[in-house]
C-alpha cells in the first residue's frame, strides 16, 4: 500500500537565508524601550529587526486563526516574539512587568497593523496570572499558544557559584524563572486544552545542556533553566492525550537588553562571539523564528523536545 502524507503535515514556507554575520554586533542601548538589536519594529511584510536582510513575512499565515499568549513580552526576545507571532497571523496577547515598555510596544506594533494586546502581569502572582488568562480567553475566546518567555538573568544579583550565590538571588531566579512558567501553565493550559490542543513553548537556555563557564556560572539562573527543561519533558507525556505539544528553546548568547552590558565591552564581547562556532551572537529574530515554527502545525509531530538554537555552542 502506498504511503499516504500526514494530513497535518504543511509546506514549510520558511525558506530562510542566512543573515548578516554582523547582526549581533555591538550596539548602543536600547534606552528601555526593551527592543533588544532592533530599534524599530518594521511594517508587515518589511524586513525583520533580529536578523537584518531576512524576509519575515515568509511567515504569514503559519499561525493564521491561532491566539498566543506571550509573557516577558516586553523584553528584547519577547518583543522580537509579539511581532513575528503577529506576523504569522496569530491574534497576540503579552505581559510583561514593565509597564510603559509594553504599552510603547503595543503602540508600535498596533500603528504597524498587527493584532495584539498588552496585559500587565506579574508571572510570580498566581492573582495576577489567574486574571490574565482569563482576560485572554474572554476577550479572543479559545487559547492555542503560550509562550514562557519571561525571565530574568542572576547576575545582577549576585548570582554565581552555589558558595557565593546569596539565597535572596536564588530565590529570585527561581520564582521569575521557573515557578512563574508554573503558575502560567497551571491557568493557561487548561483554556488551550479546551481549544482541542495546542502547543506550550518554555524558553530554557544551553546553560542548562552543558553547564556556563567562568566567568558567567550563575547557579541560579542554570538551575533554574534546568528545570525547566526537565518541566517541559513532564509536561509533554501528560499533556499528549490532549493533543497539547510542549517544547522548549534553548538560546545562546543574545545580543538582547539582559547582555547589553557585557557588548559594551569590546574584550568581553569577543569573547563571548568565541564561544559560538557560527562567529555571533543570536538575536531575538532567531529565537523568535525557532518559536513560531514550534508552534504552528509544521511541528504537529515534535513534543518534549529541547531545541538548541545557539550557533554550535553547545557542540564544542
Amino acid at each position: 500500500m502506498p504511503r499516504l502524507p500526514h494530513p497535518a503535515v504543511l509546506p514549510l514556507r520558511c525558506g530562510i537565508p542566512w543573515g548578516r554575520q554582523d547582526a549581533a554586533r555591538p550596539r548602543p542601548r536600547d534606552g528601555g524601550k526593551g527592543l533588544g538589536s532592533q530599534g524599530h519594529i518594521p511594517a508587515p511584510g518589511g524586513k525583520g529587526g533580529g536578523a537584518p536582510g531576512v524576509n519575515t513575512h515568509a511567515f504569514d499565515g503559519l499561525l493564521a486563526g491561532k491566539t498566543a499568549l506571550i509573557t516577558g513580552g516586553a523584553g528584547g526576545i519577547g518583543s522580537e516574539m509579539c511581532r513575528l507571532f503577529a506576523l504569522a497571523g496569530a491574534r497576540v496577547f503579552f505581559c510583561d512587568i514593565a509597564l510603559e515598555r509594553g504599552q510603547q510596544l503595543e503602540a508600535e506594533l498596533k500603528a504597524a497593523g498587527l493584532p495584539v494586546e498588552f496585559i500587565p502581569a506579574d508571572v510570580t502572582s498566581p492573582q495576577q496570572v489567574q486574571r490574565m488568562v482569563e482576560r485572554v480567553t474572554a476577550a479572543d475566546g479559545p487559547l492555542h499558544i503560550l509562550v514562557n518567555n519571561a525571565g530574568i538573568s542572576g547576575r545582577p544579583l549576585g548570582d554565581g557559584p552555589v558558595t557565593e550565590c546569596p539565597e535572596e538571588a536564588w530565590h529570585q531566579v527561581l520564582a521569575v524563572n521557573l515557578t512563574g512558567p508554573y503558575l502560567v501553565s497551571r491557568y493557561a493550559v487548561p483554556a488551550i486544552i479546551r481549544a482541542g490542543g495546542g502547543a506550550v513553548i518554555h524558553i530554557s537556555s544551553d546553560d542548562a545542556l552543558v553547564g556556563p563557564r567562568p566567568p558567567y556560572d550563575t547557579h541560579a539562573y542554570c538551575a533554574s533553566k534546568g528545570g525547566l527543561i526537565a518541566l517541559t519533558k513532564a509536561m509533554a507525556i501528560s499533556y499528549a492525550p490532549h493533543r497539547v505539544r510542549v517544547n522548549a528553546i534553548a538560546p545562546g548568547w543574545v545580543a538582547s537588553p539582559m547582555t547589553a552590558d557585557l557588548r559594551q565591552d569590546p574584550d568581553k564581547y569577543a569573547e563571548l562571539v568565541a564561544r559560538h562556532p557560527l562567529g555571533r551572537l543570536g538575536t531575538p529574530w532567531d529565537i523568535a523564528a525557532a518559536a513560531v515554527f514550534l508552534a504552528s502545525d509544521a511541528a504537529s509531530f515534535i513534543t518534549g523536545v529541547v531545541l538548541p538554537v545557539e550557533g554550535g555552542a553547545t557542540s564544542w
